[in-house]
């Protein structure tokens, strides 16, 4: 028998790093959810732009959902008159809850939740939700309504980035470091790459709070011109951007997204 204090030999070392849960054997980075007012017209707001078809849950109180390719969109109810994005979430590969559970709780987080919606805060308060694979609706949800008969004018392929403001990017970029693996930084900015997805870090304006800034959607490839046009005929506000590549527009409660 080993002495209680012996270390592992490679082959165990390599077993115990292949069954470890941390850093995160991520797939991306799923669905943004938030708190609005009225998730309803949230939704239909979207779902007018990337999928007519958005969906609900069963029973109150009623989530809405729109599908932005592989990943989605998600708005819950509040009564404070305010809207917030209120979390954002990764997908995981061979992701066991409890396993995961004792690991945080050994590097002092607390994961929270059940099996099917988890997830624990980042140093600034911006919680982080973790799914397995391959994530997607849970049973719960079910079609809600066809918002319009026209097509959708983007087709959108999946969730690109989403940017965290933070209020020091080297903290919070050492925090995610331990999930998501080293970071590259540009600009005054950290970015980490998840799969075909991308999560950011930079600094929250002074005065504000840290809190989720903006997201990104990839699309097949449009004329922007032409989508902007049908944009601005639903009322949708447009905004800067000199990439011809990069249409910004602000969403039903005024948030950003790319």
């Amino acid at each position: 028998m080993l002495p209680a204090a012996a270390a592992l030999t490679p082959a165990a070392a390599s077993l115990a790093q292949a069954q470890s849960q941390i850093p995160l054997h991520a797939s991306g980075l799923e669905h943004v959810g938030f708190s609005v007012p009225d998730p309803q017209k949230a939704a239909a707001f979207l779902g007018r732009i990337f999928d007519p078809q958005i969906f609900q849950e069963m029973m109150p109180p009623l989530r809405y959902y729109c599908r932005i390719g592989i990943s989605y969109l998600a708005w819950g109810p509040n009564n404070t008159g305010t809207a917030t994005m209120d979390h954002f979430c990764a997908t995981v590969e061979d992701y066991r809850l409890e396993d995961m559970r004792a690991e945080m709780k050994a590097a002092g987080i607390n994961l929270t939740g059940t099996p099917g919606y988890n997830g624990f805060p980042d140093p600034d308060g911006i919680r982080i939700q973790l799914m397995a694979t391959p994530g997607g609706f849970l049973p719960t949800i079910i079609a809600s309504t066809r918002v319009t008969q026209d097509d959708p004018i983007l087709h959108p392929v999946g969730m690109d980035h989403v940017m965290l403001n933070v209020s020091d990017v080297d903290k919070s970029a050492e925090f995610y470091s331990r999930f998501f693996g080293k970071a590259t930084h540009e600009k005054n900015r950290a970015w980490f790459q998840i799969k075909q997805t991308r999560l950011g870090l930079q600094k929250m304006p002074a005065g504000e709070k840290p809190k989720i800034d903006h997201f990104g959607v990839r699309c097949v490839a449009f004329d922007k011109n032409k989508a902007t046009e049908r944009l601005k005929a639903l009322n949708v506000e447009i905004l800067p951007s000199n990439d011809e590549n990069l249409l910004r527009i602000k969403d039903y409660n005024g948030f950003a997204l790319e």
